[in-house]
Formats: structure tokens, C-alpha cells, sequence
């Protein structure tokens, strides 16, 4: 188990699709986590992405995709048609989403794993200048993720049940990282050029948690994600 094998996967993955591009066209990212896994002889990654997908149809456009890595999987690394999870559904009052995929009228609450929750009476989401959206607009679906990922993240986030049923159980968790600078892979930059990811197969190597220092900010999410008070 060295940094040069499991960088490996992950290019391999990144070349085959199958590692996370947090700004794939057509995808409207919301939150992302990353947990690594280790003891003396295995490793295992699993990186969450929460967003919504452009042309999907309700709810079942937002997911939480698990890509999942590592050399003791008892499956290929990547992801499959299980790994993308839909923690959200409609409120009581009617499907959340009309036929664009805006936020009906009508729709005061929405639910988490099956919590209800209320939707505020007014917009508190900011543009990119930190300026109110224009009142009486409607949320998109990805603005009203956003708006529900600023206040319910761990709920829409995987829970422990569900990334222990992708890695062995026993497997310790070594680190979890809510921020960090993903690679830009579509200007082909592949895990073994990325900082994050060269400090974080040492990690995995070694189990030493101080070799991830990183220098780059994160960019796994953006400034017109403010959400106001």
C-alpha cells in the first residue's frame, strides 16, 4: 500500500469517468464531503457530491452520489446505479417542483429522510454580489438545495449506515474533510497532479493525518452559495 498505488486508482477512475467532476456540465453542485479510511493494509476513500441534475424530473434531479475507492472493495472502485442517494421528497401541500423544476407556489414544506421541514415565507438566498434574488422570483431546484444544505447538511449527507455498507465495516476512519481544492479534471488535471490528493494518498500510506497540509483554498464550493440569515 503506497501513495504511487492508490494514485493510481484514482487516475484510473478519472480517466474512465468514474471520479467526481464537481463542475460537470448540466450539474449544480450543493455540498461535498470527503472521508478516508485505513489500517495497516487497506485504504478506502469515499467522496459525497450533493447537487441537482439539469434535466432530471422532482426530486429524483437531486442526489448524493458516492464515488468510492480503495483496494479492499469487495466491488469495482468508482460508482453504481446504488451509489446515488435521494435524501429528499415532496412537503404535504403538492410536488415541490412544477415543470421546470421550480419551487411551486403552493409548497411550504419538503422533507428529509422523511422530516418534514418548512420553507421559509421569503427568498433568503444572496446572488454572486451578496444582493437579496428579486422577491416573488421562484427558487429553482438547486437554489432550494442550497438553501436546505445551509441548514440540514449532515441530514442530507450519507449517513453511517449507508458508507459502511460500501467498505468494510471494521475499517477506521482516519479523516473527513468537508472543504478542500478538488482537481480540475476537465482540464485534465488527474488526481496524481492535484496537491489534495498527492497529501492525501501519503495519509492513506502512512495513517500520519499531518501530511495533509494543504496551501490551495478550497474550491468545493463558491461564493454565490451565501445563504442570509
Amino acid at each position: 500500500m503506497t501513495p504511487a498505488e492508490i494514485l493510481s486508482q484514482l487516475d484510473a477512475c478519472a480517466e474512465s469517468l468514474a471520479f467526481p467532476m464537481l463542475d460537470a456540465p448540466g450539474f449544480r453542485l450543493a455540498a461535498a464531503r470527503l472521508h478516508a479510511y485505513r489500517d495497516a493494509e487497506r485504504w478506502a476513500l469515499v467522496i459525497e457530491t450533493l447537487g441537482c441534475h439539469e434535466f432530471g424530473i422532482g426530486h429524483a434531479a437531486i442526489d448524493n452520489c458516492l464515488h468510492v475507492y480503495g483496494n479492499c472493495l469487495e466491488r469495482p472502485p468508482g460508482t453504481r446505479p446504488e451509489d446515488y442517494l435521494h435524501p429528499t421528497s415532496d412537503g404535504d401541500e403538492c410536488p415541490t417542483f412544477d415543470e421546470r423544476q421550480y419551487v411551486r407556489r403552493e409548497a411550504r414544506t419538503v422533507r428529509i429522510r422523511g422530516r418534514l421541514v418548512l420553507l421559509p415565507d421569503r427568498s433568503p438566498l444572496l446572488d454572486s454580489e451578496g444582493r437579496p434574488l428579486a422577491l416573488g422570483r421562484r427558487w429553482r431546484d438547486d437554489e432550494l438545495l442550497r438553501w436546505l444544505a445551509a441548514r440540514y447538511r449532515h441530514d442530507l449527507l450519507a449517513t453511517e449506515a449507508e458508507l459502511r455498507g460500501r467498505i468494510p465495516p471494521d475499517l477506521p476512519e482516519l479523516l473527513t474533510l468537508d472543504a478542500w481544492h478538488h482537481p480540475d479534471l476537465g482540464s485534465e488535471v488527474v488526481p496524481s497532479a492535484s496537491e489534495t490528493f498527492r497529501q492525501l494518498a501519503e495519509v492513506l500510506a502512512t495513517g500520519d493525518v499531518t501530511r495533509y497540509r494543504p496551501s490551495h483554498p478550497s474550491n468545493t464550493c463558491r461564493p454565490d452559495w451565501t445563504v442570509g440569515a
